[in-house]
C-alpha cells in the first residue's frame, strides 16, 4: 500500500477524482430525464422509482432523497413533454457520462505511465466504455425487476423475502464489481496484459465503497449540516462529495492494480511493456 500512497501524490488523483465527480453530477440528472422517458415507452415511468429503492440501501440517505425526489418530479410530468425533453437530455448526459469516464481513463492512463490515445480513438474509447457502464446498470435494473417476480412464484414460503433481500445485495455489489472490472479492464491504454475481469484491485474498489457510503452516510446522520451551511443546494454538495469519493476509490483500485503488475514483472524480469499509441499533442 506504500507505493499505492505514492502513486497517490505522484499523480494527483484527488485532482483527477475532482473533475470526475464535476462531470458525473452533470450527467446524473439528464440522465434520470432520459432514463424515466425510456421506462415510460415499456411501462409506467412511476415504476422506476419503486425499483430505485431497491438501491436505497446502497448510497447515502441525502443523496438518495435527492433523486428520489427528481424521479417523483418527472415521473409525473406530460409523457409528450418529457419525450421531447429526453432527447435533449439523453444526449446531454451521455456527453457528460462520456466526458466523465474519459477523465477516469486518463487518471488509468497516468497511474500505468501510459500515453493517453489521441483525438478520435480517445472518443471512442470512452463512448464505448461509456455505453458498457450504462449496460451493466440496465442489467442489473432488469434482474431486480425480474428475478423477485420469479421468486413469488415458487412455493419458498416464510424464505421468499429473506430470499429477495439477499438479492438486493447481491446484485448491487455485483453491479459494483462488474462496472469496476470493466473500467479496469478496458480503460487504461495497455499493450501487454491487462487486469484480469476480477482484479485485486475491483474488488478493493468496491470492499472500500461499500465502507466509505456506510461511514459518510452515518457521518451525514450524525454530524453532516450541509442544509445549514449551503442551504437549498446542500443536497447536491453532499451528492458531489459522493460522486468525488467514489471516483477517488475507483482510481485508487486502479493504482492498486498497476502496482501489483509492477511487482509480478519485477520479479520475473519481465520489461515494461510498450505503449499503443502515440501521446497526444
Amino acid at each position: 500500500m506504500r507505493h499505492v500512497a505514492r502513486l497517490n501524490d505522484e499523480k494527483h488523483l484527488g485532482l483527477i477524482a475532482a473533475g470526475v465527480a464535476f462531470y458525473a453530477i452533470l450527467a446524473v440528472f439528464p440522465g434520470i430525464a432520459a432514463t424515466i422517458a425510456l421506462w415510460g415507452i415499456i411501462g409506467d415511468p412511476a415504476l422506476a422509482l419503486r425499483q430505485m429503492e431497491e438501491f436505497q440501501a446502497l448510497i447515502p440517505a441525502d443523496v438518495y432523497a435527492l433523486l428520489a425526489a427528481q424521479l417523483v418530479k418527472l415521473a409525473t410530468t406530460d409523457g409528450l413533454t418529457l419525450g421531447w425533453a429526453s432527447l435533449l437530455s439523453f444526449g446531454f448526459a451521455l456527453w457528460s457520462a462520456r466526458a466523465g469516464v474519459a477523465a477516469l481513463m486518463q487518471g488509468l492512463n497516468a497511474i500505468y505511465d501510459a500515453p493517453n490515445r489521441s483525438g478520435v480513438a480517445h472518443y471512442i474509447r470512452a463512448f464505448l466504455l461509456t455505453l458498457s457502464l450504462i449496460g451493466v446498470v440496465l442489467t442489473a435494473m432488469a434482474c431486480i425487476v425480474v428475478v423477485p417476480v420469479v421468486l413469488a412464484f415458487l412455493p419458498l414460503g416464510p424464505w421468499a423475502n429473506f430470499g429477495v433481500e439477499v438479492l438486493r445485495w447481491a446484485v448491487g455489489i455485483a453491479v459494483l464489481l462488474a462496472g469496476f472490472s470493466v473500467i479496469y479492464r478496458l480503460g487504461p491504454n495497455l499493450s501487454g496484459q491487462r487486469p484480469r475481469l476480477i482484479s485485486p484491485g475491483a474488488v478493493f474498489a468496491v470492499v472500500c465503497w461499500i465502507a466509505a457510503s456506510t461511514g459518510f452516510s452515518v457521518y451525514l446522520q450524525n454530524f453532516g449540516n450541509y442544509n445549514e451551511v449551503y442551504g437549498s443546494i446542500g443536497a447536491v454538495i453532499v451528492m458531489l462529495l459522493w460522486l468525488f469519493i467514489s471516483a477517488y476509490l475507483v482510481l485508487l483500485g486502479g493504482a492498486l492494480n498497476a502496482e501489483l503488475a509492477r511487482a509480478r514483472r519485477a520479479k520475473l524480469s519481465i520489461p515494461e511493456p510498450p505503449a499503443t499509441s502515440k501521446p497526444s499533442e
